[in-house]
């Protein structure tokens, strides 16, 4: 971007110098004070770059370096007016659009961050789960049985306690169904408060595609075996 901004500047301080060079030559003599200024603002092509970005940013005003070039004619003039409208609307647009996105990636955590802070939170929301699912304990044996449960999830401070860590208990015996689905194939309607937190931050979030597809791999194997009982 800044190579782009220095071609542009030279080639305009390029036009202007050939277009002064004549002009200088041609008036020697007649206006000494314009002629000076004339020559100190396009004596040369770096100083008439100089000039120019000194015209964009604020070293010099532009119509101090407009009056300069209004005696050469309505072909600079035109060419002044336009570097400074070209330069003030789409050249500093892009600047500010480079600094702007520079400083946005600067602002984006990486991978390591995000993966840190996704493993704080998570401790963070299984601490609290842990606290919530401690009061439904009431007999303190370390384990949720299903009637503490359902006791407990009836109650909507509970429930908001739950939508606060991302779960949705709205049909709780479906939810307690689902967690507990390892113990009831063995007949049982507990298991420890450790298994229950681990296994309900695990219902956090929406499904994703590999979820699914897992499911519905896992299905098919069931429907498999379960066809070649009946066959």
């Amino acid at each position: 971007s800044f190579v782009m901004i220095g071609m542009i500047v030279y080639v305009f301080a390029l036009y202007f110098m050939q277009q002064l060079t004549g002009h200088l030559q041609a008036t020697v003599g007649l206006d000494d004070d314009l002629w000076q200024r004339q020559h100190y603002y396009f004596e040369s092509v770096q100083r008439s770059s100089l000039t120019l970005i000194e015209a964009t940013m604020g070293g010099v005003d532009w119509d101090i370096v407009f009056a300069v070039l209004k005696p050469v004619g309505s072909g600079p003039i035109a060419a002044f007016i336009f570097y400074i409208l070209f330069f003030n609307f789409a050249v500093m647009n892009i600047l500010t659009g480079i600094f702007v996105e520079n400083a946005m990636k600067l602002c984006q955590p990486d991978l390591q961050e995000v993966l840190l802070l996704e493993q704080r939170r998570r401790d963070e929301d299984m601490k609290e789960l842990r606290r919530i699912v401690e009061t439904m304990d009431e007999d303190g044996d370390g384990v949720v049985e299903k009637e503490e449960f359902l006791a407990a999830a009836s109650m909507d401070e509970v429930a908001r306690c739950f939508a606060v860590v991302g779960l949705d208990i709205g049909n709780p015996e479906l939810f307690f169904h689902m967690l507990s689905a390892a113990e009831q194939a063995t007949g049982e309607n507990t298991f420890s408060i450790d298994s229950f937190v681990e296994r309900a931050i695990r219902m956090k979030g929406l499904a994703s595609s590999v979820d699914l597809h897992t499911l519905i791999f896992q299905t098919s194997k069931l429907q498999q075996r379960l066809d070649n009982l009946l066959s």
